[in-house]
């Protein structure tokens, strides 16, 4: 009786311990599963971020790539500006070189002109003190020829204007009076408000009185009272007139 109890004891041990047994199995088995699990998406994990990590790398060597082709226009830009500010400064210490000699050039130029100016005034000064001097003297042939050539030669100058009225004179101290009325006319037609427009009128009056044309003078001298009212020649005319 006591060995059937204790066989009975030892079987019901037996099988407790297998039931144990099976359910650490299952268990263990459940843990590997998770396990598993586990790795998998750590695995899963893991291939994102190398994924991400690959595709950020890309994209800052695009990033790079692009700055460093930037970078490379932008150095070649600032040579390209560097070159043609050097090009600018050459051509402008040219221009300003070529500028100075223009400018050196001009004024010697200018002196040159200034200087052949006033020994050209030197010289029609010379001219017509010359013929004033005959003509002061009475020899009037010389003075006429004299004031003539200054005219002429020097026609746009002072004493060339003035030559022309003096060669009137010139005649008229000739007694030449018509042709010195054809010269007082030109030189009023000319010059009607030259230096010597005034006495030209008079003078062509006393041309018209030596002529015995009275008509004429009137006229020219009613031109003479209403251009030129207050000068001497005006005064003598209404003195005339009394």
């Amino acid at each position: 009786m006591k060995k059937i109890i204790i066989a009975s004891g030892m079987i019901c041990l037996a099988g407790l311990f297998l039931n144990c047994s099976y359910v650490t199995v299952l268990r263990t088995q459940e843990l590997y599963a998770v396990r598993d699990s586990l790795y998998a998406e750590i695995d899963t994990l893991k291939n994102k971020l190398v994924e991400e990590q690959q595709t950020q790398n890309e994209l800052l060597r695009t990033i790079r790539a692009d700055q460093m082709m930037r970078f490379s226009e932008l150095e070649k830009q600032i040579g390209d500006i560097d070159s043609r500010y050097s090009e600018n400064r050459l051509l402008l210490s040219k221009i300003d070189e070529k500028t100075g000699v223009f400018q050196r050039q001009l004024e010697a130029k200018l002196a040159s002109d200034s200087s052949s100016l006033n020994s050209r005034n030197i010289e029609i000064a010379k001219l017509f003190q010359l013929a004033m001097s005959d003509f002061n003297a009475g020899r009037f042939d010389i003075a006429k020829k004299g004031f003539r050539d200054i005219s002429s030669r020097f026609p746009e100058s002072a004493q060339g204007e003035v030559s022309e009225y003096w060669t009137g004179e010139c005649l008229y101290a000739k007694k030449e009076y018509s042709e010195a009325e054809n010269v007082l006319l030109l030189y009023i037609k000319n010059f009607p408000h030259g230096t010597k427009a005034c006495v030209a009128l008079y003078k062509l009056g006393l041309c018209y009185d030596k002529m015995d044309k009275e008509k004429s003078r009137e006229l020219v001298w009613e031109k003479l009272l209403d251009k030129c009212p207050d000068t001497q020649e005006a005064q003598i005319v209404k003195f005339r007139k009394q």
